[in-house]
């Protein structure tokens, strides 16, 4: 299969940074500006905690579909073990995913609304 690719032509590459010089900012354009120290802690606060929140979704609905296991026999031990434990591992996915999901539209869409206030846009009337 390799004998019906392409070759690769030899000459020059083209220069990235000169074919999409409109695109590529220059120093002056744009200055390095660091975050405030109080927003990096409130990111990483927020950060953390939604880690800590996913982490506990996690094993609580591991810990609940514990009570509501399906009743299955298997002949093999060792198969209903890993049953059992895919079972935990799937509610414990589901429970920590939707908590995933409510701190993201939790933490999301007031800072959306924030961006969408700071800034006038195309749509926005004066």
């Amino acid at each position: 299969m390799l004998w019906a690719m392409r070759r690769r032509t030899p000459g020059p590459v083209p220069d990235v940074f000169e074919t999409f010089s409109d695109l590529v900012d220059s120093q002056d354009e744009a200055p390095i500006s660091v975050p405030a120290a109080g927003a990096m802690a409130r990111s990483a606060g927020v950060t953390i905690g939604l880690m800590v929140a996913t982490c506990l979704a996690f094993v609580g609905g591991a810990w609940a579909a514990n009570g509501v296991r399906p009743e299955l026999y298997f002949a093999n031990l060792a198969w209903e073990g890993v049953v059992i434990l895919g079972w935990a591992v799937l509610w414990g996915a589901l429970a920590a995913a939707a908590t995933l999901a409510v701190g993201f539209l939790l933490v999301g869409v007031p800072w959306v609304r924030r961006q969408r206030g700071s800034r006038p846009t195309s749509t926005s009337t004066p």
